[in-house]
């Protein structure tokens, strides 16, 4: 299959700097964690793979990046092999599916990862020789035409044409010689890339456990991780103790050793033609060195724990390359404002920030090191940062040039979600204890009632009423806490399955929203139900069930699915988290607007651990099990007044077929597209703070080349122009 490419550019501070910046409505960008490099390739670029995306370097340092949002098929990266004859890149991912990247074009081979035929599918490694590329799998050698891009035969190297794990694929010598379970095989190699007839066994290799091949000037050597041997010969070139060899690459007739050390360092060795080694690179910068290339005397190392570094000979200097992104896999709340994205990596000390500039990561304040956080908030006042550990809240300054650690509760417990309410007052939850609540700048401890179970504490929200509604632990529905804020009375409650007791579709729940109507939203392992309710100590508090149509039978909203988050953007439609991707509801939750799943979109997987919206751009990012994209919605926040109205793009380029949008409205406002002459052409209603249109008539009719004047009536009726829009490629 062929699809189109299209390259986004990120800055790096090494070398020349772009931006992956935000796209038209509908486009995607990836989001993702490169500090793990496993392969590299040199072609018309460096190309640099981490398991989410490939960095491609040109000889001015600019970088840019190919991952699912661009056009890849996949995520989960192992192999990239460049074709010389045919200027492409042949990229294999973990779960067997090939990708041949040729110019601006990807094509998708994925004829090995669909087959039925053969349970183990993995792909080991990958050969090219002219117009054909070789590929080890766990059943054979695969054989792919790089000219047609499609399998051609697949070989079985045991004369028995049965499947064998194949580990390795070398040719040399008009030979191929293939690395198996069952030993080395070799057999006479035919140009045209035919099956060969007859393999023969290199039995002296037998007994050292040979997996991988290496070329030098045509000689072929065998390697395990402790020797290396020139094929057949059983007396080894080179033994190595307390180290373990990763790879072996061949690069201007040297061959070069991507070591692993027992104290947890890695170097890069040469192998000299006397068989003595040279220490190239030593530990003092590498890590875990996956492969080594060479290029014009420069030096580039894939590290799998430390990301991509370049060696200048001449100087001798070292540079880790930036490939951006984040330092660490995003498992902590995040929080989002119109300035950034609050991301806390939760399992790894420190947290990122995302704004139009990039990713930047802290794993340090001053000189003192950050905690592993567990979520976030940011104050809408001071914009300060509030992340929550398991000892204590650390409130950040917003140039993240100071950190104060603050102990709210003196008794033990870790300090899970945390919020701001309406009156930028901080919230947290605290495991096996209850709540604790900033408010005027003095902090109080709130207690779970003794009968409701406290140990498993995680999740809740605040909503205007200036109740916290929990997730309960140990499968308990939902506990509600209300202050004396906004009614008279202080109480806990707990709300159940059965009409009288909450009505919750499961006593599961595992997630939580607040509309922009003050409606509850409660997600669980069965479906969603919708609470509208006051004062708890004297009003019933019972779940509504939506109930839709599918596929002509009704049924409750997302039955029999869990909901693993609930996110409202500006228009107070739902974005639902499931495992099954995720969807974008309407403001009831009656109509499907959207479906993403990583079969029909880039989405990295269909598990869905949390959606946050951005504000201001209706940026909605997807944080998924498998790393996170974004994508940008139709919907942003709307404004109190309008003011200033953005059109874009503005003019509307050539070819172009995304929508125009208008933002900065006020809430519901109607916006009218005219002809010069006054002609009513479009009319629409705002999404939030946004609108948007297709560039086409209420007809459906694509508007001629030429000037459009735009009209906004506001909430109070006003109507006035607000500006133009120009249309360079109509019909």
């Amino acid at each position: 299959m062929k699809q189109n490419l299209t390259i986004l550019f990120i800055f790096i501070y090494s070398f020349c700097i772009a931006q992956n910046k935000l796209g038209a409505i509908g486009s995607w960008r990836g989001h993702f964690d490169n500090h793990s490099v496993r392969a590299i390739a040199k072609g018309d670029f460096i190309y640099a793979a981490t398991p989410y995306q490939i960095a491609k370097i040109d000889a001015k340092g600019v970088l840019n990046w190919l991952d699912k949002t661009t056009g890849l098929s996949d995520i989960d990266i192992t192999n990239i092999s460049w074709d010389n004859d045919q200027h492409q890149l042949i990229v294999t991912y973990r779960n067997s599916n090939i990708d041949i990247i040729k110019g601006d074009q990807v094509f998708n081979i994925n004829a090995i990862q669909l087959s039925s035929l053969y349970a183990d599918k993995k792909i080991n490694a990958v050969y090219v020789l002219q117009k054909n590329a070789f590929i080890a799998t766990n059943f054979g050698i695969v054989t792919v035409d790089l000219n047609k891009h499609e399998i051609k035969n697949t070989w079985f190297p045991n004369n028995n044409q049965q499947p064998i794990a194949v580990y390795d694929i070398t040719i040399a010598h008009d030979s191929v010689y293939a690395s198996t379970e069952n030993g080395i095989w070799g057999s006479p190699y035919v140009l045209n890339g035919s099956q060969p007839t007859q393999w023969s066994r290199i039995l002296t290799l037998d007994p050292f456990n040979v997996l991988k091949f290496v070329q030098k000037n045509n000689t072929v050597y065998g390697y395990t991780t402790s020797s290396i041997y020139q094929l057949p010969n059983s007396t080894p070139l080179l033994q190595i103790s307390n180290t373990t060899i990763n790879r072996i690459d061949s690069a201007a007739n040297i061959l070069l050793l991507n070591v692993h050390y027992t104290s947890g360092k890695g170097a890069i060795i040469q192998l000299n033609k006397d068989n003595t080694t040279t220490l190239l690179i030593d530990s003092l910068h590498l890590n875990a060195p996956m492969q080594a290339i060479l290029d014009n005397n420069n030096y580039w190392i894939a590290d799998s724990s430390a990301g991509l570094l370049f060696k200048n000979n001449n100087t001798n200097a070292y540079q880790w390359t930036n490939l951006g992104g984040t330092n660490a896999a995003l498992y902590g709340g995040m929080s989002i404002d119109e300035e950034a994205l609050l991301a806390p990596f939760k399992k790894s000390q420190g947290y990122a920030l995302f704004n139009e500039s990039g990713w930047k990561n802290y794993t340090q304040i001053g000189n003192s090191n950050l905690s592993f956080f567990n979520a976030s908030t940011i104050n809408t006042i001071d914009k300060s940062y509030w992340l929550s550990t398991d000892n204590n809240i650390i409130h950040i300054s917003n140039n993240n040039s100071k950190a104060e650690s603050i102990q709210p509760n003196t008794i033990i417990g870790a300090y899970k979600e945390i919020h701001s309410d309406q009156n930028n007052g901080i919230w947290a939850i605290q495991d096996q204890q209850g709540i604790v609540r900033q408010s005027n700048s003095n902090w109080s401890s709130i207690p779970i009632p003794n009968n409701l179970s406290k140990t498993g504490l995680d999740k809740f929200i605040i909503n205007n009423q200036q109740q916290a509604w929990i997730i309960a632990p140990n499968n308990q529905g939902i506990y509600i806490y209300q202050s004396k804020d906004v009614y008279p009375t202080e109480i806990w409650k707990q709300l159940t399955v059965g009409q009288s007791n909450g009505n919750l579709p499961s006593m599961h729940v595992t997630s939580i929203a607040n509309d922009r109507s003050g409606s509850i939203w409660i997600g669980t392992d069965n479906g969603i139900g919708i609470f509208n309710c006051e004062d708890i100590s004297n009003t019933p508090c019972n779940a509504y069930l939506p109930i839709v149509k599918n596929n002509g039978f009704n049924g409750y909203l997302f039955q029999k699915e869990t909901v693993q988050c609930i996110t409202v953007d500006g228009a107070n439609r739902k974005w639902i988290g499931t495992n099954n991707g995720a969807w974008l509801l309407s403001e009831d939750g009656l109509n499907i607007i959207e479906h993403f799943s990583k079969s029909n979109s880039p989405l990295t997987s269909d598990t869905i651990l949390q959606i946050i919206i951005a504000p201001k751009s209706g940026e909605v990012f997807f944080n998924t099990n498998n790393g996170m994209v974004s994508y940008r919605g139709t919907a942003t926040e709307a404004v109190n007044t309008q003011k200033n109205i953005q059109i874009f793009p503005n003019p509307v380029p050539p070819s172009y077929n995304g929508y125009v949008a208008f933002r900065g409205l006020v809430e519901n406002a109607i916006v009218k597209i005219t002809d010069l002459n006054g002609k009513l052409l479009y009319q629409t209603n705002a999404l939030g703070g946004q609108a948007i249109w297709n560039t086409r008539t209420t007809e459906g009719k694509k508007v001629a080349t030429g000037i459009y004047l735009v009209f906004v009536r506001d909430l109070s009726g006003n109507e006035k122009g607000v500006g133009k829009i120009v249309i360079a490629d109509g019909y």
